[in-house]
């Protein structure tokens, strides 16, 4: 009997450490095991995504329209506001062209593997995104779903969670060096037949300076005179402005055209918090931006040129 008993025994003991060590890695782990490939894309397939930049919030319509060339897809938005407001925050990766090879999102004209498939538990690989190079790892992973960190030297990092139903991100976020939380996305809603026109801005040559009053100061914005590098001349300029007036604070900017009209007047009034986003356009193609501010005031102005493309969904 004695016998007996101690057999049973080393038999339980064996199981019980066989069971431990199949789940905790000596045989592997189940996420081992587990895959997400490429998604597939459709022209009408859309993602809405509420997205927050600067603590304001805005929602946008993502919808993929597949042109002829057969390696990419072009990205737009569902309303040309959000498109233009891309050209001069540009808060959305995927907007404008996605490569059908392996999805990677182009980041001044060069495609960056956000994704690398297939996605697999510790996975890592490298890529640039908002002028820094990050180093990208698979955290965790489920059948549905694979979670990555992306982290820069500078401090700067990205968190966002790739949805295999989904097909795309299902949210993701950005801080930077600063750790400013600089951006925040999140999807809303996805499907697919969408019909109607979709629109991509593309900008480029970003001026953007934060002013505290009081001051006053001229600055040239030539940047726009001769539009894009590669793909021509602009088709209108693109403002952001964020004012903080206090109550004792006031000011006004003008953004006037080099032949000297002006396009652009806004008055600030004292108590008041606005985002104010436009377009503007000029003949000359030379810009000079004008600000004056006293008192308890503090604005930043964000303008860059934009080419519009339409795409007929």
């Amino acid at each position: 009997m004695k016998q007996a008993s101690f057999i049973v025994t080393i038999i339980i003991f064996m199981t019980t450490m066989s069971s431990g060590c199949l789940e905790n890695g000596f045989f592997g782990s189940e996420k081992d095991s587990l895959s997400l490939n490429s998604p597939n894309w459709n022209k009408g397939d859309f993602w809405e995504y509420s997205v927050t930049v600067d603590d304001k919030q805005f929602s946008t319509t993502m919808v993929v329209s597949v042109d002829d060339d057969d390696s990419d897809y072009y990205v737009g938005a569902g309303n040309l506001d959000d498109a233009k407001r891309h050209a001069v925050l540009n808060y959305n990766p995927a907007l404008g062209r996605v490569q059908m090879s392996d999805f990677s999102v182009y980041e001044n004209n060069i495609p960056q593997n956000i994704a690398n498939f297939p996605l697999e538990m510790d996975k890592s690989w490298e890529f640039s995104m908002y002028g820094e190079k990050f180093r990208a790892s698979v955290i965790d992973i489920t059948e549905s779903e694979a979670e990555i960190n992306a982290n820069a030297d500078s401090g700067a990092f990205m968190v966002y969670t790739f949805d295999k139903n989904a097909r795309w991100f299902n949210n993701l976020e950005y801080t930077n060096s600063n750790g400013e939380l600089v951006l925040i996305m999140n999807l809303g809603n996805y499907g697919s037949g969408y019909t109607g026109n979709s629109y991509f801005c593309r900008g480029g040559d970003l001026f953007d300076e934060e002013f505290i009053g009081p001051d006053f100061g001229v600055y040239d914005t030539q940047f726009a005179n001769g539009g894009h590098e590669r793909y021509g001349p602009w088709n209108y300029i693109v403002y952001y402005l964020e004012a903080d007036i206090g109550s004792s604070g006031s000011g006004e900017l003008i953004l006037r055209d080099h032949e000297g009209t002006e396009v652009l007047i806004e008055t600030f009034s004292p108590g008041t918090n606005q985002h104010i986003m436009g377009s503007v356009s000029g003949s000359s193609g030379n810009w000079t931006l004008e600000i004056s501010l006293s008192g308890n005031a503090d604005v930043r102005a964000r303008i860059a040129g934009a080419i519009q493309y339409t795409y007929s969904v």
